[in-house]
């Protein structure tokens, strides 16, 4: 009875820590690099402006680091659910400024393009690190710079690999936009070679009372060693609204209408001839729930599905984009100022053990409690 009322006591005294992880962004449907308007401190990584908002935090994202293959940038996995990156790192504030160091952000898009252009000779993103600063001078500001080198010379090896981005972001008021710029970005093992030509990716969010409205663009030009490039540019608009269901549970529903233009001569491994042009159109949907059920505990889900979507090749022939509905679940296990947060999975014994819901078959696993787990720390 004394151990009952202890653990009552301390349920009582709970407090809801910090949301900050990949974990929560994607059972939620969105991308694991940020989100353009569910409040998230993991939202630091795409806009360092919001470091004024959260701050004084450690998060450790648990998982490997042993290198993914990807067979093209619309399955690129170095990053996925099943096989989490292991990364971390901290953020605290000092007076008027935030300052933070993060080790392991690597570039899912930037790792697949190598695993393209190089094939079997790929080399990787390694040692990333990340520096960020943000102040608030009237208009909130950010910062972040993002860099690794890495080289291998031992016996017959040649190898080396080096890539640096820098990110700038500001809120002000209802308005919030970020810029990030691909500095560099060299790989090179023996006679396979990728170079980044040059990257951008500009986000701009407007709020007005519960809707955001939302505009993404990105720019990528890359090059192999036999002078072969790859260029695309995506263009994103979309717009999101919050519902509050009641004083436990709240909604959101977007939906991005999304143009993503692709053009390269870059000889993808185990592909049949060149990439040439592609060009997508599509409007992918979510509706994502989260619901506080207990002072230490909170659930989330989402479904998600594309409503109209197309594709042309360089012919000019055009198919319509397959698209099923796809379900992710999550939770989050509150410990004071720590949290525990994961997704839940979804598979049967026959299934990857920590896939997630969208890949599974709709049975709730009982030999693994969370995927894709991370642990948060707000002091």
């Amino acid at each position: 009875m004394k151990k009952q009322i202890a653990i009552a006591a301390g349920l009582a005294v709970l407090s809801t820590g910090a949301l900050a992880s990949k974990a929560r962004l994607q059972a939620l449907g969105e991308d694991t690099y940020g989100s353009f308007f569910i409040d998230d401190a993991r939202n630091v990584t795409l806009n360092p402006a919001h470091l004024n908002s959260h701050k004084d935090f450690v998060i450790m994202e648990f998982g490997n680091n042993a290198d993914q293959t990807a067979a093209s940038l619309e399955t690129a996995d170095q990053d996925s659910a099943s096989r989490p990156r292991a990364e971390g790192g901290f953020f605290k504030s000092a007076g008027n400024l935030v300052y933070g160091l993060y080790f392991g952000d690597e570039s899912n898009t930037g790792n697949a393009l190598r695993f393209l252009s190089m094939g079997t000779s790929k080399v990787f993103e390694s040692n990333v690190t990340s520096l960020y600063l943000a102040g608030d001078a009237g208009v909130q500001w950010g910062v972040k710079l993002s860099y690794h080198d890495y080289k291998d010379e031992t016996g017959t090896n040649d190898i080396s690999s080096s890539a640096s981005r820098a990110t700038v972001g500001i809120n002000s008021g209802d308005l919030e936009s970020f810029l990030q710029i691909g500095l560099s970005n060299k790989a090179e093992n023996g006679t396979a070679e990728f170079e980044g030509k040059g990257s951008y990716q500009l986000g701009v969010t407007y709020n007005v009372g519960d809707i955001d409205y939302m505009v993404e663009l990105r720019s990528i030009v890359a090059e192999d060693a036999d002078g072969d490039e790859y260029k695309a540019n995506f263009t994103r608009v979309g717009v999101a609204k919050s519902y509050k269901l009641n004083e436990r549970a709240k909604l959101w529903t977007s939906a991005w209408y999304k143009m993503d233009n692709q053009e390269s001569d870059m000889d993808a491994l185990g592909a049949t001839g060149a990439f040439g042009e592609k060009k997508d159109t599509y409007l992918p949907v979510v509706i994502a729930l989260e619901v506080d059920v207990k002072e230490w505990l909170t659930l989330r889900g989402s479904v998600a599905n594309e409503i109209i979507g197309t594709t042309e090749d360089d012919n000019g022939d055009k198919e319509t984009r397959a698209s099923k509905a796809t379900v992710s679940a999550g939770a989050s296990l509150v410990f004071g100022d720590l949290s525990i947060d994961g997704m839940i999975g979804n598979t049967d014994n026959n299934t990857t053990v920590g896939e997630t819901t969208a890949g599974g078959n709709g049975t709730l696993r009982s030999d693994a409690l969370m995927s894709r787990v991370s642990m948060t720390y707000k002091f």
